[in-house]
């Protein structure tokens, strides 16, 4: 039998998302031919060899590749106000004035868990240094490491983007094919870059996406934005948490404004899908908790930047406590990096809809208010 004999059907279909031309390829049988089996078997366990060839042959890098219509963002520096430091030390000892820190007079501990305070001024006496914390209360500054926020941001749009796009989150050199191993050296695409996807191919239980001249990544290494219409009832300005892909994307009507990537709850702590509207805006808030029985989980975070609290107390917020956007990592709440976040605080007003969705269909959706950073 030739190698033609076995092509098998090809299906075409544009890509979710604004104005995507790009096309899609899924094979309806798993069908390899000897040859195909030994010069790439990564295309085998899915996709029959005809369909593999075929979708390759079709997906093009247009020439010339079209520029992201973006706007200008400012630049704010400090990209927070606030400076930020983790506590270090198993319940550190707080002290009510700078005396009682250098006499040893304890005023009391302040826990154990992952706790981070916000640094007012560095005090020094008798040849030691305090800080004072937001509470009033002074630190030893060797019970503490001070912090930067992620410098990271997102896009804003002037128009939607003519193809799908991503970005990169965990580093990785592309493919030459769909399904092919990453070569051990060469061009390498960054954590949080953007990528446009040209094209997507199915190889296995995966997603391929084209995102320059044989050039292939797969899926699990791109956060990408998928675009929507409001939903039912919504109009004006929006928000749309993608819990699968860990995005987030702020429309005006059904035009893209601005997109970027989020940290939202974890499987133990999700984040609920639903529609919710902004009820309180707080343009600084303290949040502490422990959801396990052992309060293992225990967290106080000082002067949480821009917040907008939406489903209980599940909040959209700033994050300066940990770089892993992309990534599911709160207890419940949408981190965004703090100059997204500020974007948003800018942006939306109490009462703006948010829609948290899972397309993966994973996350539960009976599940109470309770919840929270970080």
């Amino acid at each position: 039998m030739s190698f033609l004999s076995v092509l098998v059907s090809l299906t075409l279909s544009s890509t979710v998302g604004a104005a995507a031309p790009g096309p899609q390829f899924a094979a309806d049988a798993a069908l390899c031919a000897p040859a195909l089996q030994i010069d790439q078997p990564a295309a085998c366990p899915a996709l029959g060899p005809g369909a593999y060839v075929a979708g390759l042959a079709g997906a093009r890098v247009p020439d010339p590749a079209p520029n992201l219509p973006l706007a200008d963002l400012i630049k704010y520096d400090p990209i927070v106000e606030f400076t930020y430091a983790r506590v270090t030390t198993p319940e550190a000892p707080l002290f009510n004035s700078v005396a009682d820190g250098v006499a040893g007079v304890v005023g009391r501990t302040i826990g154990t868990g992952f706790i981070f305070v916000n640094l007012v001024q560095l005090v020094e006496d008798s040849g030691q240094q305090f800080y004072q914390i937001r509470t009033g209360e002074y630190i030893r500054a060797a019970d503490v490491s001070e912090v930067k926020p992620t410098n990271f941001q997102g896009m804003e749009f002037t128009e939607p983007p003519q193809y799908p796009i991503a970005w990169v989150v965990s580093n990785v050199r592309p493919s030459a094919q769909p399904g092919a191993p990453s070569p051990e050296s060469g061009f390498r695409l960054f954590r949080k870059q953007v990528v446009q996807l040209y094209a997507t191919l199915r190889v296995g239980a995966w997603d391929w996406y084209l995102v320059g001249p044989n050039q292939w990544i797969e899926q699990r290494k791109v956060s990408r934005l998928n675009l929507n219409p409001p939903p039912e009832g919504v109009s004006g300005r929006w928000i749309q948490v993608d819990l699968y892909e860990q995005t987030l994307a702020a429309y005006e009507g059904d035009r893209l404004v601005y997109a970027t990537l989020i940290s939202s709850g974890l499987d133990e702590w999700p984040t609920r899908p639903g529609l919710f509207h902004i009820y309180a805006r707080l343009y600084a808030d303290r949040m502490r908790g422990a959801y396990r029985a052992d309060g293992s989980d225990y967290y106080f975070l000082e002067a949480v930047p821009w917040v907008m609290y939406f489903d209980g107390a599940r909040a959209l917020h700033g994050e300066y406590w940990h770089d892993g956007l992309g990534f599911q990592r709160s207890h419940g709440c949408v981190n965004l990096a703090p100059l997204d976040a500020r974007w948003i605080y800018d942006w939306t007003e109490k009462g703006t809809p948010v829609w948290v969705y899972d397309p993966s269909g994973q996350t539960p959706t009976d599940l109470d208010e309770a919840g929270g950073a970080p």
